[in-house]
């Protein structure tokens, strides 16, 4: 028996995207659902005597790019081939703007038969707008994602072990969002170091690569390593794993949002509370003389097969030992962040943004005016449409940047 269905998406406050799907199925009669915090997709068709299911992102107007998707599958055969297809959205996301295709396409799909663990598909089948995971299900009922999602209860779970077990680790709420939702943050180290460190992810939504790499770096900042050690007695280091918690919650793309994206509210008059809770402790920091080391963590784009930073665009007028310094924090990083991807070998510039106003809304540039010639900011780029972009992947990547950070510490 065949059912297909025209699907539509109703934004909630607390769960995000609610697919409605219909009335209960029959036993054997495939289902998908993104009822819960981050899901998102539009069903298109759903066969179930096929085994062939078809969505694309839902589209939440002025949420950004409707690029991730999120979603479970109930009814399937375990142990039998499902085809699942994802069409890109095509509709406006805003005023006058569409998505190109590739940003909602990844080779490999995240797939879990338990809503924690995740692994990655085989590689698909692409087509211009669409792609076709040929998949044998795991379960009766499994999840598929863009990527592994990370959600505000993951992070919850992370900063909890660590207050639980560092000593020096303090949790605090950095902001409300304009949702009401907590934006939490973590303290690690004596609060009188005279070095402090800030690093942040996700400001993009879609981006949950990001948020695991987080989760690699402050995994190894709290371990027993001797160089993890040394660096939380030295060294105060602010965290923060999810800047944009209403989107992430929402299962929303984020970037491009209205007003603004996230990453370009960095000016004396942020709309979000949360960049504007960052900026206030940011200041703090450089006022005291303490601000050493400022890091953006992100996804790039499809193509970007190896991690990068983007550096200041400004680096050839740099003064000598600034230069310096951003010299060997990407040094110490090929070495650090050599798996599993490899690294890229030179900083980028933002040469895309078109205008020295919108650049300077951007957070790296915004900490680097505040912080200057002492301050290395600088914009992680971590890969995701690769065989590497997993959990395990991200976290080693996290890891290799937390080295780095220690490394280019402890060395004059």
């Amino acid at each position: 028996m065949s059912a297909s269905f025209v699907g539509s998406v109703v934004g909630t406050a607390l769960f995000g995207i609610v697919l409605a799907v219909g009335n209960p199925a029959a036993l054997g009669e495939l289902r998908v659902a993104a009822d819960f915090p981050g899901g998102s997709a539009e069903v298109l068709s759903i066969d179930s005597e096929a085994a062939e299911i078809e969505i694309c992102p839902a589209l939440q107007f002025d949420r950004g790019w409707p690029c991730w998707w999120y979603f479970r599958i109930d009814g399937a055969n375990a142990g039998k081939l499902i085809r699942v297809t994802v069409r890109a959205n095509q509709a406006e996301y805003r005023q006058g703007q569409q998505l190109a295709p590739h940003w909602a396409l990844p080779k490999r799909a995240a797939i879990s038969t338990d809503n924690r663990n995740w692994v990655q598909t085989d590689a698909a089948v692409l087509e211009a707008d669409r792609i076709t995971y040929q998949l044998t299900a795991p379960a009766e009922t499994f999840w598929l994602a863009w990527g592994p999602p990370y959600q505000l209860a993951d992070a919850e779970a992370l900063l909890a072990d660590v207050a639980g077990k560092t000593e020096t680790a303090q949790r605090y709420e950095l902001a409300k969002t304009r949702d009401g939702r907590p934006v939490h943050a973590l303290r690690v180290g004596p609060p009188d170091a005279k070095t402090a460190v800030w690093l942040q992810a996700r400001q993009h939504a879609w981006e949950s690569g990001s948020s695991w790499v987080a989760d690699g770096f402050l995994r190894w900042v709290a371990s027993d390593d001797p160089a993890a050690i040394r660096l939380r007695q030295t060294t105060e280091i602010h965290f923060v794993p999810i800047m944009d918690v209403d989107n992430v919650e929402r299962g929303a793309g984020g970037k491009d949002s209205t007003p603004r994206d996230h990453n370009r509210d960095w000016d004396d008059a942020p709309g979000y509370p949360e960049v504007a809770g960052a900026q206030r402790e940011i200041k703090k920091l450089v006022a005291d003389g303490r601000l050493r080391v400022f890091l953006d963590l992100h996804n790039p784009g499809p193509k970007d097969h190896r991690p990068f930073y983007f550096g200041p665009s400004d680096y050839d007028r740099l003064p000598e030992p600034t230069r310096r310094d951003y010299d060997r924090f990407l040094e110490v990083s090929l070495h650090r962040i050599a798996e599993p991807s490899g690294f890229c070998a030179a900083y980028r510039f933002s040469s895309y943004i078109k205008t020295e106003e919108e650049r300077n809304r951007v957070s790296r540039y915004w900490v680097a005016r505040q912080g200057g010639p002492e301050v290395v900011s600088l914009t992680l780029e971590t890969s995701w449409n690769t065989p590497d972009g997993t959990v395990p992947g991200y976290r080693q990547v996290g890891m290799g940047l937390a080295e780095t950070l220690a490394e280019f510490l402890e060395r004059p």
